[in-house]
Parts: structure tokens; C-alpha cells; sequence
């Protein structure tokens, strides 16, 4: 077990190593993209003031917590994505089979939740009302959402190397998935609706009753029953069922 975790961690590295390849920056651009972008919330939601009156410290809290779960769960779509594809000669060429290279972009989620969590814990420390308590158990639990992920990854990821590149696809499911969840709005009437068919609604909902004091939860825990199930069942057809036709496209 400690030496397939001492391989993962190589793997990570290696990975960021060629993602930031001739990168002045480096790995560290990874992290400027991420405050720059939440700098650039923080300038529109709280110093140009954009929100309802009299709810700043309860829309910031909104906001920011929102963009917390879903910044690093973006990321974990996207490069998982493209994980096997981009991995194809060391998979062939090595005898660690592909199961490994998957768990690649989970541990980078991991990393870029903890590099995201320290600004946004700042600001929601300053402008709303957090829990540290549950901002702690957060790490868990998004843990945790990052496997349900993973779920979808194991097919998104081979389905990938069989059509060559999906990424334009996912790029505007990942746009889709964020607009359909309620990050930056409440769930109200038609939205609310909506929200309902995200299959990462209610654990931003669970996300939010952890970090931030007084959230009501606005959707009931057992409409994540179905989407659960759906994403298991789509992982077993990934590993299963589509798994020799993956090889053979290597």
C-alpha cells in the first residue's frame, strides 16, 4: 500500500511537472489563477457592492462558499478528463495499469481544495458567518464528493481516448453544471427547479450547512439517492463493459 502511494505521488508530480512545463511561473500559476479569480469575485460581490440589501454577510457567505466547492470540482472534471489520454505511452509502456493514472487528478482536487480553502476560509472569516468546525470536516467531506466524481471520471476519461478528445464537451458541461447550481443566486422559483436535475446540488447543500452558520438547506437529502446510483452504475459500465474496447484503443 505505501509503495502504490509513494508511485501516486510521483505520478502527481510528474504530472504538474509537464501541465506547467516551460511555465515561468511554474506550478504557482496554478495557484495565482485561482486568487485571481477569487479576487475577482471578492471585488464584484464585496467592494463594488453587488447584492441584495441588507443580506452582505449572508450573499458573501452564499457566494464564496459556493465557489469554494465548485473551483477544485471543476478542475477534477477537466483533468481527469484528459488523465488517460494524455498518459497513453507510460500506461502502455509500464505495467501499472490504468487505475492508478485516475487516481492522479483526485490527489491534484485534494491539493487545489486545501490551496483554494485558505483565501475564501479568510474571507468568509471577515465578510459572513463560518463554522470552523464543519470548515474543517469540509476537507472530508469534499473528499468524499471528489470520489462521487470519480465515478463519472472512469467513464468521461476512457470515453476520451476511444473519440480522441471530449475536452470541448465537457468544457460546456462543466459550464452547464456550474449556471445549473445555485453558486452565485438563491434557488427560487424556475431556478430552484432546475437545481433539482444537478447532480452536485445537494452536496453543495451538505457543502454549505458544514461551513457556514445559520444555512438552511433548501433541498431534501434523498433527491441525491438517484444520482448516486446513476453514477455507480455508469462507473461499473466504464470498468466492466467498456474496458477491453479502451485497451484495445490505447
Amino acid at each position: 500500500m505505501s509503495s502504490q502511494l509513494s508511485v501516486l505521488w510521483v505520478l502527481v508530480r510528474r504530472d504538474y511537472a509537464l501541465q506547467y512545463a516551460g511555465s515561468f511561473l511554474g506550478i504557482a500559476w496554478m495557484i495565482i489563477q485561482n486568487l485571481t479569480m477569487i479576487f475577482i469575485y471578492a471585488f464584484v460581490f464585496l467592494y463594488m457592492n453587488l447584492k441584495n440589501t441588507g443580506t452582505q454577510d449572508n450573499y458573501s457567505g452564499y457566494v464564496f462558499s459556493g465557489l469554494l466547492f465548485w473551483i477544485p470540482l471543476q478542475e477534477l472534471f477537466l483533468r481527469g478528463t484528459g488523465i488517460l489520454t494524455d498518459n497513453r505511452q507510460l500506461i502502455k509502456r509500464s505495467s501499472l495499469g490504468m487505475d492508478i493514472f485516475l487516481w492522479i487528478p483526485y490527489v491534484q482536487f485534494l491539493i487545489h481544495y486545501l490551496a483554494t480553502s485558505i483565501p475564501i476560509g479568510i474571507i468568509l472569516y471577515f465578510y459572513s458567518g463560518i463554522h470552523w468546525g464543519g470548515f474543517f470536516i469540509s476537507f472530508l467531506w469534499m473528499g468524499l464528493v471528489g470520489l462521487y466524481v470519480l465515478l463519472l471520471i472512469n467513464y468521461l476519461s476512457r470515453l476520451n481516448i476511444i473519440l480522441k478528445d471530449i475536452s470541448p464537451l465537457v468544457r460546456l458541461l462543466s459550464m452547464i453544471l456550474f449556471w445549473t447550481l445555485p453558486i452565485l443566486y438563491y434557488p427560487a422559483g424556475i431556478l430552484g427547479e432546475i437545481n433539482r436535475y444537478n447532480p452536485f446540488n445537494i452536496p453543495l447543500d451538505i457543502f454549505r450547512n458544514l461551513v457556514l452558520v445559520g444555512h438552511d438547506s433548501a433541498f431534501p437529502i434523498w433527491g441525491f439517492i438517484p444520482f448516486l446510483g446513476a453514477f455507480l452504475f455508469i462507473n461499473y459500465f466504464s470498468r466492466r463493459k467498456f474496458h477491453q474496447v479502451v485497451i484495445d484503443h490505447l
